[in-house]
């Protein structure tokens, strides 16, 4: 088993627009790439290296790097409505796009509103709006570089889209949900908690993940993490593989109540073309809250999310917490937006404290053959 972290290299990035001091590039030109860096003032495209007015920055998962560089660098004009605070990109190869400042969208040619994850940004003059989000509308290709938190996009799209997770910095995104409780719950005995936190592994101190805890006082209790993942095709079918580690101290063989604390809290894994909430249902007694997807019942697995395994640790004579690597693969359709949705989780039977931590999510996906 291998517990070396895996080099992550899919944040969910983000780019940003400046709106003067760069240096303009015609599409006639055609430049075909440019290349950004995390806290670099500065980028490199056909032309040479140019100096920016503020670098490049993560926020909560995202990358942000500048409009008009990343722009003019694929081949875009760029022209800035200073009454609307709108710069409109248009290009030969893609419809006009219209980025405004302190939107969560951009908005086409067409008029449709194109959410963003976060809302454009502005930093010394300069617009900054999500780079996959704004690489994806114009059809082009991003690579990240985890080392060296580099941002690279290209016209040429992807043939393979692959996104990985390793929260060292932050949660990237991710949200943390529960499902299959009352409305009312008693927070008190519930133990309800999602958090990053360090993982109490014994091998590192300085290994974060994702942390569930929750204890089942309702004779099923879901735990789950969620998160939407951009840069693919609208409308159009992937195949997908997801991969991702959990932490348990759970041994097996042992004894609870409602069914084992490492075989009965059953782990399930979803790739969805809408987002998976935890929603309030009418239920016989009280209202509870259920997931809008199937997810199925404890052992049993649903359309939209299946049973790969269970919270048992590999080595039950070994004390502390162990790490368990998880594999999961379906073909799914992306959204109008170019999205999908990652859901991963545990369904459980066994009536107590349960606690894990998830680390090293990734996800690859190329697009299915017709």
């Amino acid at each position: 088993m291998r517990y070396k972290k895996i080099a992550l290299s899919g944040l969910i990035l983000a780019t940003a627009a400046t709106m003067h001091n760069i240096p303009h590039s015609s599409a006639a030109e055609a430049p075909q790439s440019v290349e950004f860096k995390i806290n670099d003032a500065s980028y490199v495209n056909h032309t040479g290296k140019h100096a920016l007015a503020a670098a490049p920055f993560i926020l909560n998962g995202n990358a942000m790097v500048p409009v008009r560089a990343l722009a003019e660098s694929l081949g875009a004009e760029v022209t800035w409505n200073h009454e609307e605070n709108t710069a409109t990109l248009t290009s030969n190869k893609t419809d006009s796009i219209k980025v405004t400042d302190r939107s969560n969208y951009v908005i086409n040619e067409k008029g449709e509103r194109i959410k963003l994850p976060e809302s454009v940004q502005r930093v010394k003059g300069m617009l900054f709006v999500p780079a996959r989000s704004l690489s994806s509308i114009m059809g082009a290709k991003l690579e990240w570089g985890a080392s060296d938190r580099k941002i690279t996009i290209s016209t040429t799209k992807a043939e393979t889209i692959q996104v990985m997770y390793k929260f060292d910095q932050d949660q990237e995104g991710w949200k943390g949900g529960f499902a299959d409780l009352p409305v009312n719950y008693e927070k008190d005995i519930y133990d309800l908690e999602y958090k990053r936190e360090l993982i109490p592994d014994q091998e590192s101190s300085s290994n974060y993940g994702l942390k569930l805890k929750g204890h089942n006082r309702s004779d099923d209790l879901f735990m789950f993490l969620t998160r939407g993942v951009e840069g693919f095709e609208p409308n159009t079918t992937y195949d997908v593989k997801l991969n991702f580690a959990l932490y348990t101290s759970e041994s097996g063989g042992m004894v609870g109540i409602g069914g084992a604390p490492g075989e009965s809290v059953y782990v399930k894994a979803g790739i969805l073309g809408k987002e998976p909430k935890a929603v309030p249902t009418a239920h016989p007694g009280e209202d509870y809250y259920k997931m809008n997807v199937d997810i199925g019942n404890q052992s049993l697995s649903g359309k939209d999310a299946k049973v790969i395994g269970n919270v048992i640790k590999p080595d039950s004579e070994k004390e502390g917490y162990q790490r368990v690597d998880f594999n999961y693969s379906a073909q799914v359709k992306a959204d109008e937006h170019g999205k999908i949705y990652l859901l991963i989780g545990t369904d459980s039977g066994f009536e107590g404290l349960t606690t894990l931590y998830y680390d090293d999510i990734q996800v690859t996906a190329t697009k299915a053959q017709s």
